[in-house]
């Protein structure tokens, strides 16, 4: 969840980020698939040491996927900046 955690970062300290409708749902879109991934990865985590371990494994992957798509495989940093540039 480090994107969602360095854009929640952001808007404590400045407040709203002032983002275009495109890449505010980019943004939004961008935390969602970090919070399925976490749901993911605790479903997991409940069946260790069972035969059911790795059947998430293809979910997750799938997830990460558009994770990458989503951010570029950009750093928080330098993703939001590329949103901020985006948005103007």
């Amino acid at each position: 969840m480090k994107f969602t955690k360095y854009f929640g970062d952001i808007t404590k300290e400045q407040g709203q980020i002032n983002l275009s409708s495109e890449q505010f749902r980019r943004m939004m879109n961008i935390v969602h698939v970090e919070g399925i991934l976490m749901g993911l990865n605790k479903i997991k985590e409940t069946h260790k040491n069972t035969d059911e371990y790795y059947k998430y494994d293809i979910l997750i992957f799938n997830e990460k996927e558009k994770l990458k798509s989503l951010t570029s495989n950009l750093s928080p940093e330098l993703l939001l900046t590329e949103m901020l540039q985006l948005s103007e």
